[in-house]
């Protein structure tokens, strides 16, 4: 049991909490933790009635955080972080693990985050080998279901076809464009970037359709590319404006280059981590998972 300014919260409680805000969804929280999805929608609103607050917006199409939630899911997690710190030393995992663990990752996230990732997992466990593919979605999939991989990390997939998504994070989609192509500051409309020549970054094209669909509007598409280096030398060349993911772009951004957030409506998707349903990760891939949720939480700008 935990106490918040008086109130007894029961560790359960916060648990369903968390499977519901990573998952957007009771019945894939339900799903996550083996309990039923009306007992999980109980125990939010027991959670709720504790706290005094409303922690979902519900809606016959998705659930989403409140402003009150999103405070608390920042506190929660930043509390089961040190959680599973007193837990790792006081089990020695640190000291004694040894092993192997392989991940999927998509470009967009590869070439960005995942090196820091890498970096501090690698600090912690000297003896452990990882190994890392770095694939487009659908190769992304088929290697988490062939049991090729530990873990894929990517947005997620259409149809999960006996896959579990655990989103991390929602990836603002940025327009990236030489100084002075585009007007404006804080966000670019979609509109904005029907008169400009397209390079789109691969594996947005469905969303990017979708979204002109929505509004109207008929992108002239020059370029599709799948790494970001190569979307940088299309744009800096002057063949157009790029369309990425925001977590995509490696900072600082080079000289005479801008980015700017897509917004009227804001574009983003979601990215988390891929598992193969019902397959238990390994102590040691589960603590990846943990440093990729940390790190992949850092500021996109």
């Amino acid at each position: 049991m935990g106490d918040v300014a008086g109130v007894n919260i029961n560790l359960n409680l916060l648990q369903a909490f968390l499977e519901v805000a990573e998952h957007s969804s009771f019945r894939r929280a339900a799903e996550s933790i083996g309990r039923t999805q009306s007992a999980v929608s109980m125990q939010i609103q027991q959670l709720e009635a504790q706290l005094g607050m409303t922690l979902f917006t519900r809606t016959t199409r998705q659930v989403r955080l409140t402003q009150e939630g999103e405070q608390l899911l920042l506190h929660v997690r930043s509390s089961m972080d040190e959680l599973m710190t007193g837990l790792r030393h006081a089990s020695g995992l640190a000291a004694s693990h040894r092993g192997r663990v392989a991940i999927a990752c998509a470009p967009s996230v590869a070439g960005s985050r995942l090196p820091g990732v890498m970096a501090e997992f690698q600090t912690a466990y000297p003896e452990v080998t990882a190994r890392l593919r770095e694939l487009p979605l659908a190769d992304i999939l088929d290697c988490v279901r062939r049991q090729e991989v530990d873990f894929g990390i990517g947005p997620p997939p259409l149809v999960l076809g006996g896959l579990t998504f655990r989103r991390v994070l929602m990836d603002p989609i940025c327009a990236l464009f030489r100084t002075g192509t585009l007007k404006g500051s804080g966000s670019v409309k979609l509109e904005t970037l029907a008169s400009q020549p397209i390079v789109l970054m691969g594996g947005l094209r469905p969303m990017i359709e979708r979204a002109a669909q929505a509004a109207g509007l008929v992108l002239s598409v020059r370029y599709e590319a799948q790494q970001v280096l190569t979307v940088l030398g299309l744009v800096q060349a002057g063949l157009g404006v790029a369309i990425v993911p925001g977590i995509a772009v490696p900072r600082p951004l080079g000289r005479g280059i801008a980015m700017l957030p897509i917004g009227s409506p804001a574009l983003e998707r979601e990215v988390g981590i891929i598992t193969q349903h019902g397959r238990k990760m390994s102590p040691i891939a589960v603590e990846l998972t943990r440093v990729l949720q940390t790190r992949l939480l850092g500021p996109h700008f």
